[in-house]
């Protein structure tokens, strides 16, 4: 398997080509289809983000390529919960994954793609939008202490607490994904826009390491069981 780069935003076709070789021994076993599908619809969502991005520059565009960026990471992360019959809960399963994508990240390439966005982390981290709080008493004095945040991330890269900073700034970027995906946000828009830019960089970056993860730590651990797996229909072809 060619080794992926690090601390830069992978494109989905250098991902597939360093994924064929084993998905395709894996297909010939018969084998691991959970992880084959995970990866399929992870590449799939990251090659659309990457032609919307290609198509046009306007601020409608970036909101697209974040949402199908963020479908990317969800079909990686995502696992169904047998005992409640439905998918698990979405900030439950990010949390699983990024601890399992931490224990099989022995090139640290979290570390890199984590200090690559150190930056744009930290406006993200500090933006009152982004801070529950801020949408139920916009008084900036109310708000002000929960902007630690930020000084939180910095202190778990200094300690080493890759996984905890990684699961900080997912869950800012999933703030910003449920606002712009629930309606929240009026696309285009240029109000409240300080987090787009920024959380998209951060999201293009990491949703592109954690799936160079899979691909080549994939087989060593267990990602649980996919939600929605393909179902032929009965005398379908």
């Amino acid at each position: 398997m060619p080794d992926l780069p690090q601390r830069e935003i992978l494109p989905s076709a250098q991902l597939d080509a360093a994924w064929l070789p084993t998905r395709d021994r894996l297909a010939k076993e018969d084998r691991e289809e959970g992880l084959r599908i995970r990866v399929h619809r992870s590449l799939r969502a990251l090659s659309q983000a990457e032609e919307i991005e290609a198509g046009s520059d306007s601020s409608s565009a970036l909101d697209a390529a974040f949402v199908f960026r963020w479908v990317a990471l969800n079909a990686l992360y995502g696992q169904w919960d047998d005992e409640r019959g439905m998918a698990m809960k979405d900030r439950v399963a990010l949390d699983r994954f990024t601890s399992q994508a931490r224990l099989v990240d022995t090139s640290d390439r979290l570390v890199s793609a984590l200090e690559t966005v150190s930056d744009d982390a930290r406006t993200l981290l500090e933006s009152p939008f982004l801070i529950e709080r801020f949408w139920r008493d916009q008084e900036w004095d109310q708000v002000r202490p929960a902007r630690g945040r930020a000084a939180k991330f910095r202190g778990e890269i200094r300690e080493e607490r890759q996984g905890a900073a990684l699961h900080r700034l997912l869950i800012a970027v999933y703030f910003l994904r449920c606002q712009i995906v629930h309606g929240g946000a009026t696309l285009g828009s240029n109000m409240n826009r300080v987090t787009v830019e920024p959380g998209s960089r951060i999201l293009a970056v990491l949703c592109g390491q954690l799936i160079a993860l899979v691909v080549e730590h994939g087989l060593e651990r267990e990602w649980g069981e996919i939600c929605y797996p393909p179902v032929r229909e009965a005398g379908g072809a």
